[in-house]
């Protein structure tokens, strides 16, 4: 089972940006988590500060656009000889040089989830595999800096079946679509502090605009070249060396911005 759950700020509870400007990004503010057998993912544990489990506090719509960024290089199937390679060897991933295996990297980077702007950033890897069965993949390492976890456990792999992925992918942009019409339509009706600057012409254009996204999404299609990535693999797994903890550590962060610059 896997499920993308979020709540929206009450309108009222919504603060403005530093110019009292409001726009469709800062109306999403709310709470968001995955669910995935069971476990949680951008959710703070019981032993978080205040004590209590808590999803992530932030603007609804960065999951949103972070799924739909990963979603073409998760669909895409991983070739069996390089599926034991997503998790595998990280310092070798890590240590390795951009210029000889510059296709391997980018492949490989296109597969994490952009965590990078909390506090307390998950490193989350997905992938699609269809050796045995048609299943997605999800891995997550989580070091909780700041004394902060964000999932629990703080380590794990699931997988679910790319039916199911991708029925709780439209079922999260389906609800999040109509819940930000809903609270476009309550703006339009009873209006906003006189003193907050929101274009409603525009607020309507983008919201339409969001709304088809998700197809247009699924209609990309990575043209990955397998040589390329298989010979730049081969280079980094002969070319590997040991490196500190610390370096393997940053992993995640360093691939979510390779990702980001390469897109």
């Amino acid at each position: 089972m896997i499920r993308f759950h979020f709540r929206l700020r009450p309108l009222a509870e919504v603060e403005p940006w530093g110019d009292r400007r409001l726009h469709w990004f800062a109306l999403t503010d709310g709470w968001y988590w995955i669910e995935v057998d069971g476990h949680k993912l951008f959710h703070h544990p019981s032993n978080a500060g205040a004590g209590q489990p808590t999803p992530v506090d932030y603007y609804v719509v960065r999951l949103w656009e972070d799924l739909q960024e990963v979603l073409p290089s998760l669909l895409e199937p991983v070739p069996a000889d390089l599926v034991d390679r997503m998790t595998s060897d990280q310092d070798a991933w890590c240590g390795a040089g951009a210029e000889d295996a510059e296709a391997a990297l980018d492949w490989y980077s296109s597969h994490f989830m952009y965590t990078s702007y909390l506090v307390a950033s998950p490193r989350i890897v997905w992938w699609r595999s269809v050796t045995d069965r048609d299943t997605v993949t999800v891995d997550w390492r989580h070091t909780a800096e700041h004394e902060l976890d964000c999932t629990a456990p703080r380590h794990g792999r699931a997988s679910v079946s790319t039916e199911l992925l991708l029925r709780a992918v439209e079922k999260f942009d389906r609800e999040l679509i109509d819940a930000m019409d809903r609270r476009i339509t309550e703006i339009e009706a009873r209006g906003l502090d006189p003193d907050i600057r929101l274009d409603l012409e525009q607020l309507r254009h983008e919201h339409q605009q969001r709304s088809g996204s998700l197809a247009a999404t699924l209609r990309r299609v990575p043209a990955t070249d397998w040589t390329a990535v298989r010979e730049g693999v081969a280079r980094i797994c002969s070319a590997r060396t040991q490196k500190p903890p610390s370096v393997a550590t940053d992993l995640g962060h360093q691939l979510q911005c390779r990702s980001r610059s390469s897109a």
